[in-house]
């Protein structure tokens, strides 16, 4: 029943039972800016919509691409080559991989850095239509940051598999 009590509260009554003076200045309005709740903006939303699923597609996009023009150098008209046709694939191969590296290592840090800035977050005095906003994105700040760890560990290995194995190798 705590829960009930804690949300039935006026937008004017702090969380400690205390009130607000209907004189006192909002920290906003006098121009000092706390943090409170969740980080809010034109790009927040889009940030950790990239946190979450950069690291993913910069993955996805390194094999299909990868995969797509290794197959057309070194399988032409379904004909083995012993070489891939075209001289500029590997440098090409190698630059992908850099990129979607860079990719998903910036998906991490922004998860991260989501992560960090919700966490030190204060929640709101005056109660939002939600309350859930600031834990909904530590989550997907969390999420996100737990998921591009784990891709950048994915593309590193594609990476070292471009730069090791030849693109023409049959594999045994």
């Amino acid at each position: 029943m705590r829960a009930a009590v804690v949300y039935q509260k006026a937008p004017d009554q702090r969380p400690n039972g205390a009130t607000r003076p209907a004189s006192a200045p909002s920290p906003v309005a006098d121009g000092k800016s706390e943090r409170r709740g969740a980080p809010r903006g034109p790009g927040g939303a889009l940030l950790i919509l990239f946190g979450l699923l950069g690291a993913a597609a910069a993955w996805v996009l390194q094999t299909e691409i990868g995969e797509t023009l290794a197959a057309q150098a070194c399988f032409p008209h379904r004909t083995p080559l012993a070489a891939p046709q075209w001289s500029w694939l590997m440098p090409v191969l190698n630059v992908i991989s850099v990129v979607a590296l860079l990719v998903g290592v910036a998906g991490a840090w922004i998860s991260w850095r989501s992560w960090r800035v919700s966490r030190d977050a204060h929640p709101d005095p005056v109660a939002a239509i939600s309350d859930t906003a600031p834990g909904r994105t530590r989550f997907l700040a969390m999420a996100g940051l737990i998921l591009s760890l784990l891709f950048v560990v994915g593309l590193v290995a594609t990476g070292l598999a471009v730069v090791l194995v030849s693109p023409c190798s049959t594999w045994r």
